[in-house]
């Protein structure tokens, strides 16, 4: 089965507002929030309805390659990085990130490896 590049999510975590498509490229990130995986967008974070991140990264791993799981508790976007905060082993969304903004935590092991897939991400020609 061929994905088309879209979430079915929903606005509340019990789903009772029903689904909606998010498009991938709209994703920041997921997390694990209170045993529950959400999806963040700039604007909103929305329900997945699954429960495990491994079997959400098992699926995402072999179908786009822009997500990638930093740690225990993030999957990103990483064509949506802005910013890398080594320091502090941090991504921004932002060039200019303001505090409070939304970001994820990098494994400090896992940290070469993002680099180098932005690298290979943002090296690619478009079509």
């Amino acid at each position: 089965m061929r994905w088309d590049g879209t979430f079915t999510l929903m606005e509340h975590a019990e789903g009772n507002a029903g689904f909606r498509s998010v498009n991938a490229d709209d994703i920041l990130y997921f997390c694990v929030q209170q045993n529950q995986i959400v999806a963040h967008t700039f604007d909103e974070e929305l329900f997945t309805g699954w429960y495990s991140l491994d079997r959400l990264w098992r699926a995402l791993r072999m179908t786009d390659s822009r997500f990638y799981r930093t740690d225990r508790v993030f999957i990103v976007n990483l064509a949506k990085i802005r910013k890398v905060d080594r320091n502090w082993s941090k991504i921004y969304f932002t060039e200019d990130p303001a505090p409070g903004e939304k970001h994820c935590y990098v494994a400090k092991l896992k940290m070469p490896e993002v680099e180098k897939r932005m690298e290979e991400l943002f090296s690619v020609e478009p079509p």
